[in-house]
């Protein structure tokens, strides 16, 4: 019908410019006179038409068939939105809606949902869709003839479908063009020119893009009909092709999804988001977004432990610590390997992942500090008391979200200051806050900078990157995040079921998924590395135990520290003899460490049943054995790191340590024995 034709049209105008629906009545005069075939009164009636019922039932009288429904535009978006059989009473009730609908909206609000949900083909409702499954375009970047023939359609959709029936739309657009010709809304060499245009309309696939990221953007903003985001295509398709590419050469080995983010550093933007390795997989649960999925860090954590101390001045990089067997108050931590290592030094300790030296940091600066400083970092899945994780936290004993543990790192790529992460472009900035002195978060960075990790993976290119990779518990997530100064990127790998892979172990699956990106991110300019701050000092270090060299350090080699903050403390092993033997003696002695002094023991399950208990000490670095005795008796000797186990017995027990100098230190346990374990 005309009436319809010429509403289109008007949307098809307003489609050329920058907004359309409400600009419709605002940008064009309004033709009343071009509703006289469907709905003539529309500015006039609220919801129904008498006159337009009454000639309805006239023409079909005298048709003797139904020709004529006299449904108002307000009556049709009623019955589009609430599906009935098509009878005098489902009539009736679109009638009364109708009214309704007119009483709550304007008419220019009306005629907006009108076009929304108009069909126009098959299962496409409104002019967007349409435009976006016949044309690959959003309807702003229509051409006249386009928008024309888009305006057609929905008096006969099916029929003129423009992919199915080219001819049918051709001249409905036609029809449409002149219309608009006819009454002033194009000139004639825009009518000319449109005329002219072929019909080349296919059945296209929506746009899908980032679709967890937009599902988030659809539930943080439900208001918005549009929003602009942070997200860069080009980045995350790329990052989308990185994740497919090795989900599909791991999937042998049982891994099935995997999520990625990328955040630019300077403004906190989410420029990728990539939540599963498939959308629509249902075998593989593709439409959970791991990068919110509350997951295992392993050991991705450890590097705000070793930040916090290094900003307390507490260690420099080649200052030493423990890799020996250690308990405190009943937990003993183990590395991966279940090896000992003996003294290490921090930067070694760190670039190696190992557990206790990282556990002996925090118990230096206390799990509350660590937790604390997570918080502030805007790990968000902290819900227990710190107690609840305790010393074990550094080595990922909770749960965090990929995009938090992203964004946490972001902190330390741009040298201690943190930033909310962005997903609007528009976004208001927030306060950022300094969580790390600069210095210290340089030193992690040198750190976990080392060029040597990436061969160790096969990458022999010329990249600055800080990295650190993270592996759960029984091989249920591998991580891998990794920055410079511009980006930081978080890669987890893993099944969504829970469902454990030898495979997963972020050194072999996460990091190679992080350092492809960074490469690609990296192809047509060089990478910027950090710049060493003015407190960043070098000092000598005795090469032994990397404290400030002393007059009788036989060796030296160079070390960074924190100017006016890391201990200036010379080096206290290599020292004169009288010294030694006067200071050192009780100093250098064996430190028992397990078990736990004046702790009480259970033994369950029977007199018979064997259950033991490991003895280690710490001791000097000079020390090559150490002798155990249980009660005076000697028990066993071993090396400083080497494991040993006594089967408890019922009673009371004085357990002595001694080195080759004669050094001791002694604890005292009681052991008890009970038929069921305690602890249950």
């Amino acid at each position: 019908m005309k009436t319809k034709r010429v509403l289109t049209a008007i949307l098809a105008l307003s489609m050329l410019g920058a907004s359309f629906y409400i600009g419709i009545l605002r940008a064009f005069p309004f033709p009343y006179e071009t509703l006289r075939g469907e709905d003539k009164r529309f500015m006039k009636h609220r919801g129904f038409d008498v006159a337009a019922i009454l000639r309805a039932v006239r023409l079909n009288l005298s048709n003797k068939r139904i020709v004529s429904g006299a449904s108002t535009i307000s009556m049709q978006v009623v019955r589009l939105l609430e599906k009935r059989p098509r009878t005098f009473l489902s009539k009736l009730i679109e009638t009364v809606h109708a009214v309704e609908l007119e009483r709550m909206y304007s008419k220019e609000e009306i005629l907006k949902l009108y076009f929304e949900i108009a069909p126009y083909g098959g299962n496409i409702n409104g002019v967007k869709a349409a435009s976006l499954r016949y044309f690959q375009k959003y309807p702003r970047d229509l051409d006249l003839a386009e928008c024309a023939l888009l305006a057609g359609l929905p008096q006969s959709p099916s029929r003129l479908r423009p992919d199915k029936y080219p001819e049918r739309a051709k001249k409905r657009r036609d029809m449409v063009l002149s219309s608009m010709l006819k009454n002033s809304f194009i000139t004639e060499e825009q009518y000319n020119r449109s005329m002219k245009e072929a019909v080349v309309a296919g059945n296209h696939r929506f746009p899908f893009k980032a679709p967890h990221f937009a599902r988030l953007m659809k539930q943080k903003y439900k208001e918005k009909s549009e929003v602009i985001t942070t997200i860069d295509s080009n980045i995350q398709h790329f990052a989308e092709a990185a994740l497919k590419e090795k989900i599909k050469e791991l999937r042998r080995e049982g891994v099935t999804n995997g999520s990625i983010i990328i955040i630019e550093n300077e403004t906190g933007k989410v420029r990728a988001m990539v939540g599963s390795n498939d959308f629509f997989s249902f075998e593989d649960c593709g439409q959970i977004n791991g990068a919110l999925s509350r997951r295992s860090p392993g050991s991705a954590l450890k590097p705000f432990t070793y930040a916090i101390a290094l900003d307390k001045g507490l260690y420099s990089p080649r200052m030493l610590l423990s890799d020996e067997p250690v308990q405190y108050s009943g937990y003993t931590p183990f590395d991966y390997d279940k090896k000992y290592r003996g003294k290490v030094t921090v930067r070694e300790a760190l670039v190696d992942s190992l557990n206790i030296p990282a556990v002996e940091i925090l118990d230096r600066i206390t799990y509350r500090k660590l937790y604390l400083f997570l918080k502030d970092a805007g790990i968000s899945t902290l819900t227990e008391l710190p107690e609840h994780y305790g010393l074990s936290l550094t080595l990922g004993s909770c749960e965090v979200k990929l995009l938090d543990l992203t964004n946490a790192y972001a902190m330390l790529a741009r040298l201690g200051v943190y930033k909310p992460y962005r997903v609007i472009a528009s976004e208001a900035k927030q306060p950022q806050k300094r969580l790390l002195s600069e210095p210290a978060a340089y030193l992690v960075a040198d750190i976990l900078s080392d060029p040597e990790r990436l061969k160790s993976i096969g990458i022999y290119k010329d990249l600055k990157i800080a990295w650190k990779t993270g592996t759960s518990y029984g091989h249920r997530d591998a991580w891998t995040i990794a920055y410079n100064p511009e980006y930081t990127i978080g890669v987890w790998l893993g099944n969504f079921s829970g469902k454990p892979s030898k495979a997963l172990v972020g050194l072999n699956a996460a990091s190679p998924v992080a350092m492809k990106i960074f490469d690609w991110l990296y192809t047509k300019k060089v990478a910027s590395w950090y710049e060493v701050p003015d407190s960043i000092g070098e000092r000598n270090v005795c090469s032994l135990t990397g404290e400030p060299v002393g007059k009788l350090c036989p060796h030296s080699v160079k070390d960074l520290y924190i100017k006016n903050r890391t201990i200036a403390k010379k080096c206290m092993t290599h020292r004169e003899a009288r010294d030694i033997k006067v200071v050192n003696f009780d100093r250098d002695k064996p430190r028992i460490v397990s078990p736990s002094h004046g702790c009480e023991y259970f033994t369950f399950g029977g007199d018979k049943a064997r259950q033991e208990i490991l003895l280690a000490a710490r001791s000097s670095i000079s020390t090559d054995k150490l002798y155990w005795f249980i009660n005076g008796e000697f028990y066993n000797k071993c090396a400083p790191y080497e494991k040993v186990f006594w089967p408890m017995k019922k009673g009371r027990y004085k357990i002595t340590c001694s080195d080759a100098e004669g050094r001791t230190s002694s604890v005292t346990i009681r052991v008890r024995c009970t038929p069921k374990n305690p602890l249950k």
